[in-house]
């Protein structure tokens, strides 16, 4: 089963907001940062429009840099692996 994705676009990169529902996370990309791809636990809402409302006022952010998809998204199967094997934000080793 596909799952609901939130993209955020911006500084010409994109994060997502991966909207499964036991285990959403926000996938975060930090252009020019010593570590530029981290993964937080999402304990927003879960219905796609509402999420990508919150993630928007969450971040003072314009809404037309965001929107919902799923994830057979071509951009997020393209770097869906860029965060493979990074730990959660708080995650102990």
């Amino acid at each position: 089963m596909t799952h609901a994705i939130v993209i955020r676009r911006h500084d010409g990169f994109q994060s997502y907001l991966l909207l499964d529902p036991e285990k959403p996370r926000e996938l975060l990309r930090h252009w020019g940062f010593a570590e530029e791809f981290s993964v937080r636990p999402w304990l927003g809402s879960l219905d796609p429009v509402d999420a990508m409302e919150e993630w928007c006022e969450m971040l003072a952010e314009d809404l037309d840099n965001y929107n919902v998809a799923d994830e057979e998204n071509p951009d997020f199967r393209l770097e869906r692996s860029f965060w493979d094997g990074i730990k959660w934000v708080g995650e102990k080793s």
